[in-house]
């Protein structure tokens, strides 16, 4: 993700932990128990995937004419520009960088088995 679509789901998800605070705090007499329960849930859910937003994750490097390594960084845009400060020189260009899961690096890695 790059930058900009980090910090709108950022504030999308403030927006919603926010929205059920304030249902959770002064809930509708409807409400039943389970109904409570469930938002007090979906307000944790909520604040995960805004904590996760901020992690580094480990991104895959491919490089123009075969090759990969990985970088860790919080959203597209900087893994790419830690990548070329990295590794672009004489020998090697990055063509482009993903974010990295097991599978990918499984598949990458048998090429040298």
């Amino acid at each position: 993700m790059t930058k900009n679509e980090i910090e709108l789901r950022a504030h999308n998800y403030r927006q919603r932990i926010e929205a059920l605070i304030v249902s959770i705090g002064n809930p509708s007499p409807f409400f039943t128990v389970e109904q409570i329960r469930t938002l007090e849930i979906m307000k944790a859910e909520y604040q995960a995937k805004l904590d996760n937003l901020s992690v580094e994750k480990e991104y895959m490097i491919t490089f123009k004419g075969g090759g990969w390594n990985t970088v860790y960084a919080t959203n597209d845009e900087d893994a790419l520009a830690i990548a070329k400060e990295k590794y672009d020189g004489e020998h090697t260009q990055v063509d482009s960088v993903m974010v990295s899961n097991s599978s990918m690096k499984e598949a990458a890695m048998r090429n040298f088995y």
